[in-house]
């Protein structure tokens, strides 16, 4: 009786290389293939005839398809085991040409004295494709990550965080190493706070697994300044689908706020100009019935006495007439007279009286441009509001100062705001008055242009003049600007459009030019002011600028002596701390005089000077971009001419 048990266990094996989901190749000692089974017609594309007695090399992409005889000679001249019984990815080559990537592991073989070669392989293409997938997900998602511009942290179960965005670095001033691992309550103003925060993600964490509403929160710089913000939160699920973190999205909501304070300014100032030409129109009335009569009098009464009464009620009625006119020009409700005006010739023609009205203990003087565009304004108008802002330039200079009128030609851009919101972008003749008196604090600031409002003792002045000055400039399109500091002085600035054809006006855009800056260029900004900074930041390096930012004289200081290089420093004159910009300018030409500097202010140069600082230009805020970038290119270039 014959055994059958070899039989049988042939047949499973068959069984098995029949079924197996892997490719199973056998070849001989030359790379002919001996056997393939269905699997590996199914991934290669062959025919099994098509396979058995070639050289596996077919089944290669290039060059191992090339190098694969010289493989197994060494193989079998040294014995060499260097692929077998290991597992390796490589790649493979259909029938179509196509390639795909696979996992191969070799073993060997003997069968009556001969060797063979037995190859297991499988597909890797899905788990490629999976890896690809998450690599793009992952590349995309650090790309988001990296530059939504509002502040993103990722906390541990612990509230511990573990990844920053830039813009945490940049809204907090934390560097990314510095955040990492801290706990978020780091970045709340106040104990209460940081507890609402955690309270509130508690909540959706157990709930909802996202805040259903922004978390209010004051939030703190590293600098120490406090500022409002908004916080939501969502939940990062594990594998499992346990919680394994939160995301959270912060909000600076500083510049929302001073957008809402420009609204309701504006909307209140709207106000107040509704109402005021209201009461004006009908104070003008009343006026008007009042001088009719008082002159029809004139007729009827004989006595001196009463003829003297009348001039002086007529007197008193003609002084509410200007009155009301000055309201109704603040309201923009007083029809204006415009004409092409040369701003240079209006100062010049008043120096006399402004001489006079000053008095001999206020220095006055001038600094008009040479080629000043015209502008069409009234020219009442414009002879009144430098005779309002002289007058409250000395009565705020109670014990002497010194006074200045200037011109220039500026250009405005779309970075350019002023308090009650942007002024259209375009070409502005810009008339400065600028005195060294005791200044206005924030909170008086904020109220200069409201009408009857005033810091003047009871019987010293109406609250009208610079109301009235707002309202003439809004309705001949242009914007007024002040910089005030207590203690430090006042610069009101008028901006009123050019007058020009459209031609000129297309001439003078069509000349500029970005200056471009040279690779490797660096520009310290120093600046306490965030926004202003932040501005002037970007305008830098929108031209090609490296760009690195300091909050006071002293700071730049700090970071030149310790070796920082840079090409050029530009600095706000007036900051905290203790030293400006001028003392910044003197230290660097003592210490730096290689790097050039470039200070900018909203006082004029003249009112606020400098010891030993008289030969730096001045750039007055607002700038524009080409302002910025032209003074820039000529301190820059003047450092590199000189000896």
């Amino acid at each position: 009786m014959t055994d059958s048990k070899p039989y049988q266990t042939q047949g499973m094996l068959e069984a098995i290389l029949q079924s197996a989901v892997g490719a199973i190749i056998t070849i001989d000692t030359k790379g002919a293939i001996q056997t393939v089974n269905p699997a590996t017609v199914r991934l290669f594309g062959y025919a099994e005839a098509d396979m058995v007695g070639r050289n596996v090399k077919m089944l290669m992409p290039e060059p191992h398809r090339a190098n694969h005889d010289s493989y197994m000679a060494h193989y079998m001249a040294t014995g060499e085991r260097k692929i077998i019984g290991i597992g390796r990815d490589v790649e493979g080559r259909r029938k179509d040409g196509s390639q795909f990537p696979m996992h191969l592991a070799v073993s060997t073989y003997e069968v009556q004295g001969a060797h063979f070669f037995a190859g297991i392989v499988h597909d890797l293409s899905a788990r490629s494709r999976l890896e690809i997938e998450v690599s793009r997900q992952s590349a995309l998602f650090q790309a988001v990550f990296d530059h939504v511009p509002e502040p993103l942290i990722i906390t541990g179960t612990d509230r511990q965080i573990l990844l920053a965005n830039p813009a945490a670095s940049r809204v907090f001033g934390y560097t990314q190493e510095e955040l990492t691992g801290q706990k978020t309550t780091m970045l709340c103003e106040a104990p209460a706070d940081s507890g609402r925060v955690l309270q509130e993600f508690s909540n959706f964490s157990s709930a909802h697994g996202e805040s259903e509403r922004p978390v209010v929160v004051s939030f703190r710089r590293k600098n120490g300044e406090v500022f409002p913000g908004q916080i939501v939160g969502a939940l990062i699920k594990g594998p499992k689908g346990d919680n394994a973190g939160i995301l959270s999205l912060i909000r600076d909501m500083t510049f929302e706020q001073k957008r809402e304070d420009t609204r309701l300014k504006t909307q209140r100032l709207e106000a107040i100009g509704q109402l005021t030409g209201g009461v004006a129109h009908d104070f003008n009335n009343l006026l008007t019935i009042i001088t009719g009569n008082l002159e029809l009098l004139e007729d009827y009464v004989a006595d001196p006495r009463g003829l003297d009464n009348l001039k002086r009620a007529q007197g008193a009625a003609e002084a509410g007439a200007r009155l009301t006119s000055r309201l109704l020009t603040f309201a923009r409700r007083r029809r204006l007279e415009p004409q092409v005006v040369d701003l240079n010739e209006q100062v010049r023609a008043m120096l006399e009286l402004l001489t006079r009205t000053l008095g001999e203990n206020i220095q006055l003087s001038t600094r008009l441009a040479y080629d000043l565009w015209k502008t069409r304004i009234d020219q009442s108008e414009i002879e009144s509001a430098i005779l309002n802002l002289a007058i409250n330039a000395r009565d705020a200079m109670s014990n002497g100062g010194k006074l200045i009128i200037e011109t220039s030609n500026v250009t405005l851009d779309q970075d350019t705001t002023f308090s009650d919101g942007a002024t259209a972008p375009g070409n502005y003749v810009r008339m400065s008055v600028s005195d060294t008196g005791c200044g206005m604090p924030r909170e008086v600031l904020r109220r200069a242009f409201e009408p009857f409002f005033t810091t003047k003792p009871t019987g010293r002045g109406t609250g009208l003049g610079l109301s009235t000055i707002y309202g003439f400039v809004k309705q001949s399109n242009g914007n007024v600007m002040i910089y005030s500091e207590p203690e430090r002085g006042t610069t009101v600035n008028v901006y009123l459009p050019q007058y020009a054809t459209m031609q000129a006006l297309t001439e003078s855009k069509a000349e500029y030019a970005p200056a471009q800056s040279r690779p490797g260029e660096t520009i310290l900004v120093v600046e306490d002011n965030p926004d202003v900074r932040d501005v002037a930041v970007r305008r830098l390096k929108r031209v090609g600028y490296r760009v690195i930012e300091a909050e006071t004289a002293v700071d730049a200081i700090e970071q030149l002596t310790n070796g920082l290089i840079v090409d050029a420093v530009f600095s706000d004159v007036v900051m905290p701390g203790g030293q400006s910009g001028f003392d910044l300018a003197l230290w660097i030409a003592g210490n730096r005089p290689g790097v050039a500097v470039v200070l900018t202010s909203g006082f004029s140069e003249d009112v606020m000077p400098g010891p030993g600082a008289d030969h730096l230009q001045v750039l007055r805020k607002p700038y524009s971009q080409k302002d910025l970038e032209t003074q820039l290119r000529i301190a820059i270039s003047s450092k590199r001419t000189s000896p």
